[in-house]
């Protein structure tokens, strides 16, 4: 609350301008640290560093008495020479976020610290900022490292001085002729690429898969990178480098990531592959899988309730990866379509397609084998696919399937939570085991069924959800959904992916409140 009425007695103190006044803008960013090539390019960069001043400095070595230690400040705080309400507000957020908590110390007296053997520790915290312009734009990118093994974390606002106004990474990058969609979906990639990466050659997903940590995981890079949440960076002219992270299971538990976007996009080959009554097409981050209505596939109708009218083409979702081979197989008797990918860095990925189907009409890449690793190759041999190796050997990918299958609910989607929104009260209870029980239409209806772990996509953890006939004789209904907690309210946001919404029929998102633990 202090803060908020700080915010509001600068804001009401600020005053008002069209703009903050323009610069002669150059036709490709510049970055803050180029090296001017022309007189202009000198008076270019003379004006924005007029723009940026320090609000806040503080470089010091004090003593720490409640702890015994000493820390050794090295602060740099920036603010906006500008007098715009945004303006105002974004020097406030710096103020509060990286000078608010170091003001005390700014009447310490300074110590030499103590290299000895046996003296008390001496802890490092460096805050510093950096500013990268494109025109009359600004990316200000702040950085905060508190020493220890964490390598630190940034983040950054976009400023237009030319019209006062804070601006989104994705109208940036629209000012530099790019697609924000198109650049969000590589960022995803090439974080969740640096994920699997890790995954895969550390070997951390032994003790991760259990509750579901290791999908709660890959959630969170997934969230964690979304362009309102980066940082822009214009290292060099013609260059663009965007900062996020992905989840580690070292260490603070996130790792910091810069990855560079390309300016023109690079051609993206097209992976097929048909097996019996099944087709798969990938394109970068575009998949799809082609069913044709067949005997085989009548007859999941008797066997599974699934029925396929006619043939029909289903979209991939959850495919981050860059991909070099894809391979469509068999699991069990029947006609068990799963189709196999495998990444540029050798992992296996796969969608268990009826599997899938099991939950209505929405196909899921499931989280990659990390098992099936430095793979070069997929080939199909009889109805089942393996894996070629960089050593030579071969790896049956069927087993490993059907072990990846069998997964614990993630333990954030685990619980019991309401739904009491419109004067109603609604229910579900979710079990690790996969139990499912639901109360919906004012708790008149009671459903009893089994959730499944499918993948992750960026509004969540993807559950598929099948019950049973209800005891009244209404048929039961499946449906698929991503569920995302949110630690601070203590809600699940439930996205609908595909079937009926069992707690509000047409509605595509909702929360559910956690109940508490008896």
């Amino acid at each position: 609350m202090k803060h908020k009425r700080l915010a509001a007695a600068v804001l009401a103190a600020a005053v008002v301008l069209a703009g903050c006044g323009s610069a002669a803008a150059p036709a490709a960013p510049t970055g803050s640290g180029t090296v001017p090539q022309s007189t202009a390019d000198t008076a270019v960069q003379t004006a924005q560093k007029d723009r940026i001043t320090e609000q806040f400095t503080l470089e010091k070595t004090i003593q720490l008495y409640e702890w015994g230690s000493a820390q050794k400040l090295n602060i740099h705080v920036p603010q906006l020479v500008c007098y715009s309400p945004d303006a105002a507000y974004i020097n406030y957020e710096l103020a509060a976020m990286y000078a608010a908590e170091f003001r005390e110390y700014e009447d310490s007296p300074e110590i030499e610290p103590q290299q000895d053997e046996g003296s008390p520790d001496t802890y490092d915290t460096y805050i510093n900022w950096d500013a990268y312009w494109y025109g009359d734009c600004v990316s200000l990118v702040m950085f905060r490292y508190d020493g220890g093994t964490d390598p630190g974390y940034s983040r950054g606002w976009c400023f237009d001085f030319a019209t006062g106004k804070q601006v989104s990474v994705a109208e940036m990058l629209q000012r530099m002729g790019l697609d924000p969609d198109a650049v969000q979906q590589q960022m995803l990639r090439e974080a969740m690429q640096t994920f699997d990466r890790n995954m895969a050659q550390g070997g951390y997903y032994e003790g991760l898969r259990s509750g579901g940590n290791l999908a709660s995981m890959r959630m969170n890079t997934l969230e964690n990178n979304q362009l309102d949440d980066l940082c822009l960076l214009l290292p060099e002219q013609d260059r663009l480098v965007l900062r996020g992270g992905c989840s580690s299971p070292a260490g603070w538990g996130w790792r910091q990531l810069d990855v560079e976007i390309p300016l023109t996009p690079a051609d993206t080959p097209v992976l097929t592959d048909t097996y019996g009554s099944a087709s798969v097409q990938l394109e970068g981050t575009q998949g799809t899988v082609t069913l044709r209505r067949t005997p085989e596939t009548a007859a999941w109708d008797a066997d599974y309730g699934i029925r396929l009218e006619q043939d029909r083409t289903y979209p991939i979702l959850g495919i981050y990866n860059e991909y070099v081979d894809v391979c469509i197989g068999e699991l069990g008797a029947s006609f068990h379509p799963v189709v196999y990918l495998l990444t540029r860095d050798g992992v296996v990925e796969y969608v268990d397609v009826l599997h899938c189907l099991m939950f209505g009409s929405a196909l899921v890449c499931q989280d990659p084998i990390y098992i099936a690793n430095n793979g070069v190759a997929l080939e199909r041999s009889g109805k089942e696919v393996i894996l070629h190796q960089e050593d030579g050997s071969v790896l049956e990918l069927a087993p490993l399937t059907a072990e990846w299958n069998m997964q614990e609910i993630p333990s954030e989607a685990v619980g019991a939570f309401n739904d009491m929104s419109d004067n109603q009260f609604d229910w579900m209870d979710v079990e690790s085991n996969g139990s499912v029980q639901m109360g919906v239409q004012d708790n008149n209806v009671f459903y009893q069924g089994y959730a499944d772990y499918l993948g992750v996509v960026p509004e969540g953890m993807v559950l598929g959800v099948s019950t049973s006939e209800t005891a009244d004789g209404m048929p039961g209904i499946t449906f698929v959904a991503a569920v995302k907690y949110d630690l601070y309210n203590e809600t699940l946001n439930l996205t609908m992916i595909a079937g009926q919404n069992p707690f509000a029929e047409g509605e595509t998102q909702l929360q559910l409140i956690r109940c508490p633990d008896p």
